[in-house]
């Protein structure tokens, strides 16, 4: 008799254990995506400066470098201008800490 209660309270937390996750939620934890591998970064050498809506394919950049700049998609030109603002980001000076004492480094 006392082999049947102990099945039955394992039988009672597994299914506890399981019912807190639904089945339609999947089987990975929660805030940590499947995400497919990177084909744009190289791990030895520099990334590539494709952008995102390229899908890694060099062939269709190449393409967008050859028609004038009036007639090239708008997230090609918007990437390239985005592009060249992360070259030269903007840095403000931060303001003195009155809490601190200069002299003596203290609080």
């Amino acid at each position: 008799m006392a082999v049947y209660k102990v099945l039955v309270a394992l039988a009672l937390f597994c299914a506890a254990s399981h019912a807190q996750r639904p089945s339609f939620a999947g089987l990975r934890p929660i805030g940590y995506p499947e995400l497919e591998t990177n084909v744009l970064s190289n791990r030895f050498g520099e990334d590539s400066n494709l952008p995102i809506e390229a899908k890694g394919d060099g062939n269709l950049i190449n393409r967008f470098n050859q028609i004038p700049v009036d007639n090239r998609p708008f997230w090609f030109i918007n990437s390239q201008q985005y592009d060249e603002l992360r070259k030269n980001p903007q840095t403000y000076q931060l303001r003195p800490n009155g809490f601190i004492d200069r002299n003596s480094g203290r609080r």
